[in-house]
């Protein structure tokens, strides 16, 4: 059990921790492939960081509370030096930056009967990173083929779309495929307790009164002509009171259920990010000791911001500074913002 106080940050690098940070920024979120890290010591003396044998490109692990938030590397590493202070600045990713970045160079490039998991620990073997996948991912492709200049990323995220997934980091060097919302919570965050700024904001801007959603279904002996081609499924948002309508193409071989199904989807979606909230709180744990994390669950009483009900962390940072102290900052959503529909795969 580790005897370091509770929010204390350690840099870990070739089996040395580095600690002691005066300013701290780490970020993590089921929206983006990859967290960030930027930590700094500074001080008016010498600190003994500007000697400290770290590296641009080595391996690292952050750690807050026996919990890895980023395992990675070091993007960049500044030394600084001035009339008021001295320190220095280090930078970096996760691991799993390296698929947002890199270009899949798989050989042959295309798969056939294989599921997602397996196709996806094929395009992140070379860059030493394992897969995780605690839901099913469905049925085995048919066939699944790189396109020309895609990064690994673009191409795990394409094959999520088409099962109804979302890939994410885990922080402890793995990625994670499936459902982001673990239902879990961290717990309550209400005004007069333990809120220091909230926000809630609304627009229409995305938002639309008719969706509806065009195919065309696969035509028989029975159906031909334009009883297959007028095929449609439509929804509609009542907090949309003018008239705003949106129609998509969907894709080919459709039935009426799925296109309305899809048509519900883009209203409930569409609403649900039109609402983000933003608050922060002291400290950067649950009440059982545990680092906060992204694809939980909050429950939210700031009646002064119109904020209520469970929402879902869709991302968060860590932050510590001389002017605001050690705060946890959260972007929430409603869980429908981040409910996922399957994509039609493109015919083989």
């Amino acid at each position: 059990m580790s005897t370091l106080p509770d929010h204390t940050v350690q840099l870990l690098v070739d089996g040395t921790a580095y600690s002691g940070w005066t300013t701290i920024d780490i970020e993590r979120g089921i929206d983006q492939m990859t967290g960030t890290f930027a930590l700094r010591l500074a001080a008016r003396e010498r600190t003994g960081a500007e000697g400290w044998p770290i590296r641009e490109g080595a391996q690292c692990r952050v750690m807050l509370a026996g919990v890895p938030l980023i395992t990675g590397y070091i993007d960049s590493l500044t030394r600084f030096v001035g009339p008021e202070e001295r320190g220095i600045d280090v930078r970096g990713r996760d691991r799993t930056a390296d698929l947002v970045d890199c270009s899949a160079l798989n050989t042959p490039g295309s798969w056939r009967g294989r599921k997602l998991e397996q196709i996806a620990a094929e395009l992140v073997q070379p860059f030493g990173i394992a897969i995780a996948s605690p839901t099913n991912t469905g049925a085995p492709f048919t066939r699944f083929a790189l396109q020309q200049g895609e990064t690994v990323f673009a191409a795990i995220e394409r094959m999520c779309r088409y099962r109804g997934l979302v890939a994410w980091s885990a922080g402890d060097g793995m990625l994670m495929i499936g459902n982001p919302d673990c239902g879990q919570s961290i717990g309550r965050l209400a005004e007069g307790e333990n809120v220091i700024f909230a926000s809630r904001t609304s627009t229409v801007s995305d938002r639309f009164s008719d969706y509806i959603v065009k195919g065309q279904a696969a035509g028989s002996d029975e159906r031909s002509g334009a009883a297959v081609a007028q095929v449609q499924g439509e929804a509609f948002d009542p907090a949309i009171t003018r008239y705003r309508p949106m129609l998509i193409v969907g894709e080919e071989q459709s039935d009426r259920a799925s296109l309305k199904k899809r048509a519900e989807w883009e209203a409930a979606v569409r609403s649900g990010r039109s609402q983000p909230v933003q608050i922060t709180v002291p400290g950067w744990l649950t009440a059982d000791g545990r680092p906060f994390a992204h694809g939980m669950r909050a429950e939210c009483d700031v009646p002064s911001a119109g904020i209520s009900g469970s929402l879902l962390i869709e991302r968060l940072s860590f932050s510590r500074d001389a002017q605001g102290g050690t705060v946890t900052n959260f972007d929430l959503v409603p869980p429908e913002a981040w409910t996922q529909l399957a994509e039609p795969e493109p015919a083989s």
